[in-house]
Protein backbone atom coordinates (compact mmCIF):
# COMPACT_ATOMS: atom_id res chain seq x y z
CA UNK A 1 0.00 0.00 0.00
CA UNK A 2 1.48 3.36 -1.05
CA UNK A 3 2.54 5.75 1.37
CA UNK A 4 0.08 8.53 2.35
CA UNK A 5 2.77 10.95 1.12
CA UNK A 6 2.72 9.66 -1.96
CA UNK A 7 -0.74 9.28 -2.30
CA UNK A 8 -1.20 12.98 -1.81
CA UNK A 9 1.76 13.78 -4.45
CA UNK A 10 0.12 11.13 -6.78
CA UNK A 11 -3.43 13.37 -6.65
CA UNK A 12 -0.91 16.95 -7.31
CA UNK A 13 0.06 15.66 -10.63
CA UNK A 14 -2.47 16.92 -12.31
CA UNK A 15 -2.40 20.56 -10.43
CA UNK A 16 0.48 21.17 -11.24
CA UNK A 17 1.24 20.42 -14.49
CA UNK A 18 -1.99 22.43 -15.14
CA UNK A 19 -0.61 25.42 -12.87
CA UNK A 20 2.77 25.37 -15.09
CA UNK A 21 0.86 25.27 -18.26
CA UNK A 22 -1.14 28.02 -17.26
CA UNK A 23 2.09 29.82 -16.26
CA UNK A 24 3.76 29.29 -19.72
CA UNK A 25 0.42 30.39 -21.47
CA UNK A 26 0.84 34.02 -19.54
CA UNK A 27 -1.40 36.09 -19.44
CA UNK A 28 -4.45 36.71 -21.95
CA UNK A 29 -7.10 38.78 -22.86
CA UNK A 30 -8.87 35.29 -23.27
CA UNK A 31 -11.32 34.00 -20.58
CA UNK A 32 -9.48 30.62 -19.27
CA UNK A 33 -10.47 27.80 -17.25
CA UNK A 34 -9.59 28.08 -13.41
CA UNK A 35 -7.11 25.18 -12.74
CA UNK A 36 -8.71 22.52 -10.98
CA UNK A 37 -7.44 21.63 -7.84
CA UNK A 38 -6.98 18.18 -6.12
CA UNK A 39 -9.84 16.88 -4.31
CA UNK A 40 -7.71 15.96 -1.33
CA UNK A 41 -7.69 19.12 1.12
CA UNK A 42 -4.50 18.83 2.40
CA UNK A 43 -2.70 18.06 -1.29
CA UNK A 44 -5.20 21.35 -1.95
CA UNK A 45 -3.46 23.42 0.72
CA UNK A 46 0.28 22.35 -0.64
CA UNK A 47 -0.60 23.44 -3.67
CA UNK A 48 -1.70 27.05 -2.35
CA UNK A 49 1.57 27.19 -0.26
CA UNK A 50 4.26 26.07 -3.47
CA UNK A 51 2.03 28.56 -5.35
CA UNK A 52 2.35 31.21 -2.75
CA UNK A 53 5.85 30.37 -2.63
CA UNK A 54 5.99 30.56 -6.92
CA UNK A 55 4.38 34.14 -6.50
CA UNK A 56 7.02 35.42 -3.69
CA UNK A 57 10.26 33.90 -4.48
CA UNK A 58 10.10 31.92 -7.99
CA UNK A 59 10.87 28.93 -6.97
CA UNK A 60 8.75 26.27 -9.63
CA UNK A 61 6.06 24.28 -8.87
CA UNK A 62 7.82 20.80 -9.42
CA UNK A 63 7.40 17.04 -7.79
CA UNK A 64 10.83 17.66 -5.85
CA UNK A 65 9.41 20.69 -4.39
CA UNK A 66 6.12 19.14 -3.35
CA UNK A 67 7.24 15.78 -1.56
CA UNK A 68 9.55 18.00 0.70
CA UNK A 69 7.11 20.41 1.42
CA UNK A 70 4.39 17.31 1.88
CA UNK A 71 7.51 16.03 3.86
CA UNK A 72 8.16 18.75 6.39
CA UNK A 73 4.29 18.83 7.10
CA UNK A 74 3.12 15.57 7.56
CA UNK A 75 2.57 15.67 11.01
CA UNK A 76 0.89 19.00 10.85
CA UNK A 77 -3.15 18.61 11.17
CA UNK A 78 -4.84 19.69 8.51
CA UNK A 79 -7.16 22.10 10.42
CA UNK A 80 -4.27 24.10 11.85
CA UNK A 81 -2.56 23.79 8.21
CA UNK A 82 -5.68 24.89 6.92
CA UNK A 83 -5.33 28.08 9.24
CA UNK A 84 -1.83 28.62 8.42
CA UNK A 85 -1.92 28.51 4.85
CA UNK A 86 -4.97 31.65 5.33
CA UNK A 87 -2.85 33.47 7.50
CA UNK A 88 0.29 32.95 5.29
CA UNK A 89 -2.09 34.66 2.36
CA UNK A 90 -1.94 37.97 4.62
CA UNK A 91 1.44 38.03 4.81
CA UNK A 92 4.14 39.86 2.91
CA UNK A 93 6.68 38.24 1.23
CA UNK A 94 9.35 39.33 3.36
CA UNK A 95 7.36 38.41 6.24
CA UNK A 96 9.92 35.73 8.69
CA UNK A 97 7.34 32.90 7.59
CA UNK A 98 7.14 33.12 4.39
CA UNK A 99 11.33 33.60 4.58
CA UNK A 100 11.07 30.30 6.99
CA UNK A 101 9.02 28.17 4.08
CA UNK A 102 10.74 29.77 1.28
CA UNK A 103 14.37 28.57 2.95
CA UNK A 104 12.99 25.05 3.81
CA UNK A 105 12.77 24.63 -0.05
CA UNK A 106 16.10 26.84 -1.17
CA UNK A 107 19.19 24.44 -2.43
CA UNK A 108 22.14 26.04 -0.68
CA UNK A 109 24.46 23.49 -2.78
CA UNK A 110 28.07 25.42 -3.57
CA UNK A 111 31.43 25.86 -3.46
CA UNK A 112 35.03 27.70 -3.53
CA UNK A 113 35.84 27.69 -7.70
CA UNK A 114 32.62 26.43 -8.63
CA UNK A 115 32.48 26.35 -12.74
CA UNK A 116 36.32 27.28 -12.80
CA UNK A 117 36.03 26.92 -16.39
CA UNK A 118 33.20 30.24 -16.54
CA UNK A 119 35.01 31.73 -13.54
CA UNK A 120 38.69 31.69 -15.87
CA UNK A 121 37.01 33.30 -18.67
CA UNK A 122 35.58 35.90 -16.31
CA UNK A 123 39.12 36.23 -14.58
CA UNK A 124 40.15 37.10 -18.04
CA UNK A 125 38.41 39.63 -18.91
CA UNK A 126 39.46 41.37 -15.41
CA UNK A 127 42.58 43.33 -17.07
CA UNK A 128 40.32 44.93 -19.24
CA UNK A 129 37.88 45.88 -16.78
CA UNK A 130 40.80 47.68 -14.18
CA UNK A 131 42.03 49.27 -17.11
CA UNK A 132 38.78 51.17 -18.07
CA UNK A 133 38.38 51.74 -14.78
CA UNK A 134 41.56 53.36 -14.43
CA UNK A 135 41.15 55.35 -17.80
CA UNK A 136 38.03 56.71 -15.97
CA UNK A 137 39.43 57.74 -13.45
CA UNK A 138 37.11 56.12 -11.38
CA UNK A 139 39.13 53.70 -9.18
CA UNK A 140 36.05 51.25 -8.37
CA UNK A 141 34.89 47.58 -9.69
CA UNK A 142 31.77 46.60 -8.46
CA UNK A 143 30.25 42.53 -8.58
CA UNK A 144 27.18 41.11 -7.51
CA UNK A 145 26.83 37.67 -6.59
CA UNK A 146 22.88 36.65 -6.82
CA UNK A 147 22.11 33.83 -4.71
CA UNK A 148 25.19 33.64 -2.82
CA UNK A 149 24.23 30.93 -0.36
CA UNK A 150 26.96 30.51 2.19
CA UNK A 151 29.29 32.90 0.23
CA UNK A 152 31.77 30.54 -1.33
CA UNK A 153 30.82 32.66 -5.04
CA UNK A 154 31.48 36.27 -3.68
CA UNK A 155 34.85 35.15 -1.96
CA UNK A 156 36.02 33.26 -5.17
CA UNK A 157 34.96 36.58 -6.87
CA UNK A 158 37.31 38.20 -4.43
CA UNK A 159 39.73 36.32 -5.05
CA UNK A 160 40.24 36.79 -8.71
CA UNK A 161 39.70 39.94 -8.75
CA UNK A 162 42.66 40.69 -6.08
CA UNK A 163 44.75 38.17 -8.21
CA UNK A 164 44.01 40.21 -11.14
CA UNK A 165 44.89 43.80 -9.36
CA UNK A 166 48.53 42.40 -8.60
CA UNK A 167 48.89 41.10 -11.44
CA UNK A 168 48.06 45.06 -12.99
CA UNK A 169 50.04 46.52 -10.10
CA UNK A 170 47.15 47.88 -8.13
CA UNK A 171 47.36 45.82 -5.12
CA UNK A 172 50.78 43.90 -3.13
CA UNK A 173 50.81 40.71 -2.00
CA UNK A 174 50.55 40.64 2.01
CA UNK A 175 50.51 37.78 4.32
CA UNK A 176 46.68 37.73 4.13
CA UNK A 177 46.66 38.30 0.55
CA UNK A 178 46.27 41.16 -1.25
CA UNK A 179 46.43 45.30 -0.38
CA UNK A 180 44.49 47.36 -2.97
CA UNK A 181 46.89 50.52 -3.57
CA UNK A 182 45.21 53.55 -3.25
CA UNK A 183 42.54 54.95 -4.54
CA UNK A 184 41.35 51.60 -5.41
CA UNK A 185 38.56 49.83 -3.91
CA UNK A 186 36.57 46.71 -4.81
CA UNK A 187 32.86 46.31 -3.80
CA UNK A 188 31.82 42.81 -4.12
CA UNK A 189 27.92 42.19 -2.82
CA UNK A 190 26.88 38.61 -2.01
CA UNK A 191 22.91 38.08 -1.54
CA UNK A 192 20.64 35.60 -0.79
CA UNK A 193 17.23 35.18 0.32
CA UNK A 194 17.61 32.53 2.74
CA UNK A 195 19.33 34.44 6.11
CA UNK A 196 20.20 31.30 7.67
CA UNK A 197 22.66 31.15 4.40
CA UNK A 198 24.16 34.76 4.97
CA UNK A 199 24.90 34.19 8.22
CA UNK A 200 27.52 31.33 7.53
CA UNK A 201 28.72 33.40 4.47
CA UNK A 202 29.27 36.03 6.85
CA UNK A 203 31.20 34.21 9.34
CA UNK A 204 33.08 32.75 5.84
CA UNK A 205 34.36 29.67 7.85
CA UNK A 206 34.04 26.68 5.51
CA UNK A 207 34.95 22.56 6.23
CA UNK A 208 37.47 21.29 3.44
CA UNK A 209 37.18 17.73 2.11
CA UNK A 210 36.39 15.96 -1.51
CA UNK A 211 32.56 17.28 -1.35
CA UNK A 212 33.08 20.58 0.97
CA UNK A 213 33.30 23.71 0.17
CA UNK A 214 37.41 23.39 -0.51
CA UNK A 215 37.22 20.27 -4.20
CA UNK A 216 39.35 23.24 -5.60
CA UNK A 217 42.44 22.49 -3.63
CA UNK A 218 45.11 24.29 -6.08
CA UNK A 219 47.60 26.97 -4.51
CA UNK A 220 46.25 30.25 -5.70
CA UNK A 221 42.87 29.55 -4.32
CA UNK A 222 44.37 28.10 -1.17
CA UNK A 223 46.32 31.15 -0.01
CA UNK A 224 43.07 33.16 -0.27
CA UNK A 225 41.99 30.73 2.27
CA UNK A 226 44.26 30.39 5.65
CA UNK A 227 43.64 27.29 7.60
CA UNK A 228 41.77 27.46 11.15
CA UNK A 229 42.66 25.72 14.22
CA UNK A 230 40.34 22.75 14.38
CA UNK A 231 38.11 22.84 17.66
CA UNK A 232 38.44 19.26 19.51
CA UNK A 233 40.29 15.93 18.34
CA UNK A 234 37.55 15.14 16.11
CA UNK A 235 36.86 17.85 14.09
CA UNK A 236 36.96 18.60 10.31
CA UNK A 237 39.96 20.74 8.92
CA UNK A 238 38.65 23.80 7.86
CA UNK A 239 39.47 27.00 6.50
CA UNK A 240 38.43 30.89 6.48
CA UNK A 241 38.62 33.92 3.80
CA UNK A 242 41.06 35.74 4.50
CA UNK A 243 40.70 39.25 5.88
CA UNK A 244 41.39 40.99 2.39
CA UNK A 245 38.70 38.97 1.03
CA UNK A 246 36.16 39.90 3.87
CA UNK A 247 37.34 43.82 3.45
CA UNK A 248 35.80 43.53 -0.18
CA UNK A 249 32.46 41.74 0.58
CA UNK A 250 29.00 42.18 1.79
CA UNK A 251 26.35 40.29 2.22
CA UNK A 252 22.53 41.49 2.40
CA UNK A 253 19.03 39.97 2.19
CA UNK A 254 17.72 39.85 -1.30
CA UNK A 255 14.50 38.41 -3.08
CA UNK A 256 15.05 38.78 -7.02
CA UNK A 257 11.36 38.37 -7.40
CA UNK A 258 9.56 41.03 -4.99
CA UNK A 259 12.54 43.99 -3.44
CA UNK A 260 14.05 46.48 -5.72
CA UNK A 261 17.68 46.29 -7.66
CA UNK A 262 20.43 48.49 -6.33
CA UNK A 263 20.38 51.60 -6.95
CA UNK A 264 23.79 51.26 -8.89
CA UNK A 265 24.63 48.92 -11.47
CA UNK A 266 27.64 46.56 -11.67
CA UNK A 267 30.52 45.77 -13.63
CA UNK A 268 29.83 42.43 -13.42
CA UNK A 269 26.78 40.12 -12.16
CA UNK A 270 26.31 36.62 -11.44
CA UNK A 271 23.67 34.54 -11.38
CA UNK A 272 24.79 31.36 -11.52
CA UNK A 273 22.41 27.78 -10.79
CA UNK A 274 19.67 29.98 -9.47
CA UNK A 275 17.48 30.00 -12.06
CA UNK A 276 16.93 26.49 -12.62
CA UNK A 277 14.83 26.57 -10.10
CA UNK A 278 12.37 28.97 -10.76
CA UNK A 279 9.55 29.38 -13.06
CA UNK A 280 9.44 30.75 -17.03
CA UNK A 281 7.45 33.43 -15.19
CA UNK A 282 10.33 34.46 -12.55
CA UNK A 283 12.97 33.53 -14.73
CA UNK A 284 11.74 36.18 -17.29
CA UNK A 285 11.24 38.31 -14.19
CA UNK A 286 14.98 38.01 -12.80
CA UNK A 287 16.83 38.09 -15.60
CA UNK A 288 14.99 41.56 -16.53
CA UNK A 289 16.25 42.70 -12.96
CA UNK A 290 19.80 41.23 -13.85
CA UNK A 291 19.97 43.18 -17.18
CA UNK A 292 19.29 46.21 -15.64
CA UNK A 293 21.74 45.48 -12.81
CA UNK A 294 24.45 45.66 -15.31
CA UNK A 295 26.00 48.70 -16.34
CA UNK A 296 26.23 48.99 -20.27
CA UNK A 297 29.44 46.99 -21.38
CA UNK A 298 29.50 44.59 -17.88
CA UNK A 299 29.02 41.35 -17.80
CA UNK A 300 26.54 39.00 -16.78
CA UNK A 301 27.66 35.28 -15.91
CA UNK A 302 24.34 32.15 -15.89
CA UNK A 303 24.48 28.83 -14.95
CA UNK A 304 25.62 26.01 -17.35
CA UNK A 305 22.03 25.26 -17.96
CA UNK A 306 20.52 28.86 -18.12
CA UNK A 307 18.96 30.27 -21.29
CA UNK A 308 19.38 33.99 -21.64
CA UNK A 309 16.07 35.50 -22.37
CA UNK A 310 17.44 39.31 -22.77
CA UNK A 311 19.42 38.30 -25.86
CA UNK A 312 18.82 41.65 -28.04
CA UNK A 313 20.53 43.50 -24.64
CA UNK A 314 23.42 40.91 -24.77
CA UNK A 315 26.17 39.66 -26.78
CA UNK A 316 27.79 35.99 -26.00
CA UNK A 317 31.57 35.36 -25.49
CA UNK A 318 32.77 31.92 -25.74
CA UNK A 319 35.67 30.38 -24.38
CA UNK A 320 36.47 26.12 -24.07
CA UNK A 321 33.58 25.10 -21.63
CA UNK A 322 32.35 28.27 -21.11
CA UNK A 323 30.00 31.10 -21.78
CA UNK A 324 29.87 34.76 -20.51
CA UNK A 325 27.22 37.87 -21.60
CA UNK A 326 28.46 41.12 -21.93
CA UNK A 327 25.56 44.16 -22.09
CA UNK A 328 25.96 45.88 -25.29
CA UNK A 329 27.04 49.94 -24.74
CA UNK A 330 23.99 51.30 -26.43
CA UNK A 331 21.34 49.28 -24.78
CA UNK A 332 19.42 52.20 -22.85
Amino acid sequence: MAHPIENTLALLQDAMIAHQQALARGPSTEPSQPVAEPRDLRAQLVLRLLTGVEMRAGIEVSQPAAEKLLRLLAAIDIGELEAWAAKLDTLPASHPEWLSLIESLTVHETYVMRDPSQLAFFAAQLPALIAEAAASKFYLLRFWSVGCATGEEAYSIAALTLDAMVASGNAVVTETGANLVAPWQIEIVGSDISRLALTQAQAGIYDTGPLSSFRDESEPTLRHFPSVPAIGANSVARRSASPDLKATVSFSHFNIIDDPMPAEPFDTVFCRNVLIYFSARARKHAQETLRRAVRPGGYLLLGPTDTLIETEAFEALWAPGAVIYRRRKDDA
